[in-house]
């Protein structure tokens, strides 16, 4: 009936997985949970005592193979045709949640892939984590009511059910091995081949709020992959990605250049800003467009 494919990295899951283990009992269906653990340096031991609950299987890889291609890994060990993907650093809001997709399967036969969204905690973290939670709350805690306008464009891969031939035919992309926009490039794959996806309210916790620095490094990285998958024109159709919209008008004021500039200028402020007790979205935004900008001018004087 249903695979729970859960990648792992730098990550207890035990909670996560028995309570996920629990709910799937009390529904009396065919399931497996898989996890993978995709070359973690902590957590091995704990984690590995899931095995212990039935249907419970748990892999280790001893290289990393990125957040794209042990999604792909996870697919293939699958027995299933329903795949639930559950990030590891997630819970679910309600006790019901598996019951809630398995009764949504029920009232919809046509639709293949489904996204439940996620929600944070509303108690506020330490300062040292307040950006990653400040940009969680305020553009990843959208109400099902919005997603449904936009399906495409809230799709989150850390809480999505799909049919496994839908995911045969698209995948995600291996040539992603650094953090960011494998999403974006997933469900871009999805629309391209017309799949339709229904958002619907089921919804997990984010709990991995990570630290400043590290989530300002990771932002690097996500970038580094968009001007990559830019680069190679790997997004087709309408653009689902708002830096992207951006940069294409500023482009056509020839502005480019400036932002490159203030990247170069100004960084260290806007990391200092971002790093402080009260971060800026908008200056957050600011730093991935010029950091875009500045990467794009720096790969076109390189060819000159």
């Amino acid at each position: 009936m249903i695979s729970v494919l859960i990648p792992i990295f730098n990550t207890s899951v035990f909670e996560l997985v028995s309570e996920i283990h629990t709910q799937l009992l009390q529904q009396k269906v065919d399931f497996e949970i898989i996890c993978i653990d995709d070359a973690s340096t902590v957590f091995y031991n704990e984690n590995t005592t899931i095995t212990a609950l039935k249907n419970v299987y748990f892999y280790q890889e001893n290289k990393n193979l990125g957040r794209s291609k042990i999604r792909n890994v996870l697919a293939q060990k699958a027995a299933y045709n329903w795949l639930l993907f559950l990030d590891s650093d997630v819970f679910p809001k309600a006790k019901n949640f598996i019951k809630s997709y398995l009764d949504i399967l029920m009232q919809n036969t046509k639709i293949k892939v489904y996204c439940g969204g996620i929600v944070y905690k509303k108690e506020q973290p330490l300062k040292t984590k307040k950006l990653r939670w400040v940009y969680g709350v305020k553009r990843e805690e959208i109400t099902v009511a919005k997603r449904v306008e936009n399906p495409y464009a809230y799709f989150f891969g850390a809480n999505f059910l799909i049919h496994k031939s839908v995911f045969n035919t698209c995948k995600f992309d291996e040539t992603l091995v650094k953090y960011g926009f494998e999403d974006v490039l997933f469900v871009n794959l999805l629309a391209q081949h017309k799949v339709p996806l229904l958002q619907v309210n089921n919804n997990v916790y984010h709990l991995g709020i990570e630290d400043n620095a590290i989530f300002i490094e990771k932002t690097q990285q996500a970038i580094e992959n968009l001007v990559q998958l830019y680069c190679k024109k790997a997004f087709t159709g309408t653009c689902i990605v708002k830096i992207l919209s951006v940069y294409e008008k500023i482009t056509y004021v020839k502005m480019v250049w400036f932002f490159s500039v203030m990247y170069k200028v100004l960084n260290r402020l806007m990391v200092f800003n971002l790093s402080s007790g009260y971060p800026s979205l908008a200056i957050f935004d600011l730093y991935k467009l010029s950091y875009f900008c500045f990467l794009i001018q720096k790969k076109t004087t390189s060819r000159t």
